[in-house]
């Protein structure tokens, strides 16, 4: 029986990796990829079908990075927080800022080529779904202070959509255009400092 070469598995993802977020999967090469990383397309064939499911591996841990922030934001039940709780998670701006600011550092390079780079793949509308499920789960927490009289009754859950939706651009923006580490840090604390959740959300 032969003896899987794992040495391979690293180069490979790590060339494919580098040609993905400087030409975009549609633009990427196969054969450029085995090149740059010294294996041949044979190689790359005994392990994934093609270029998309190579692509569905160089970003798969962001994937599941990003996934796993909806499954735990879906855990928490609202109906089951105290008042203080339930108006910390919209006021207490400079805490989630630096819980954006851990989360989208540690998963910046792959962020990157998923957000910018998954044209022609599965994952090209991966930003739109991840925001629509994202703002369902801030509209729950809304509805939550809404009917305890906490906050503005009037905001309905397409405003929400709206709302998140612009805060979202504005902590991925910086990725996207390849921001340093630094540059995104100093951007998170800015981008927090814009949005007063009190008043736009009406919150007593």
């Amino acid at each position: 029986m032969a003896i899987r070469d794992t040495s391979i598995d690293p180069r490979l993802l790590e060339s494919a990796r580098k040609q993905f977020k400087e030409k975009g999967f549609l633009a990427a090469q196969l054969s450029d990829i085995c090149k740059d990383a010294g294996v041949t397309t044979g190689a790359v064939y005994k392990r994934y079908k093609g270029k998309e499911e190579l692509f569905e591996a160089v970003v798969k841990e962001t994937v599941d990075s990003m996934n796993a922030i909806l499954t735990e934001s879906k855990a928490i039940d609202p109906n089951r927080m105290s008042d203080e709780e339930l108006i910390s998670v919209w006021t207490d701006t400079e805490s989630n800022t630096k819980l954006w600011y851990d989360r989208l550092l540690s998963m910046k390079d792959g962020l990157e080529i998923l957000l910018k780079c998954s044209d022609g793949t599965r994952y090209s509308h991966f930003h739109d779904e991840w925001l629509e499920e994202m703002s369902e789960i801030d509209y729950k927490f809304l509805k939550a202070l809404q009917d305890r009289n906490l906050a503005d009754k009037s905001i309905t859950k397409k405003e929400l959509h709206v709302i998140v939706s612009a805060m979202w651009q504005l902590y991925s923006e910086p990725i996207i255009h390849g921001m340093s580490d630094k540059e995104v840090a100093h951007h998170c604390k800015v981008a927090g400092k814009l949005f007063n959740w009190t008043k736009a959300m009406g919150i007593k």
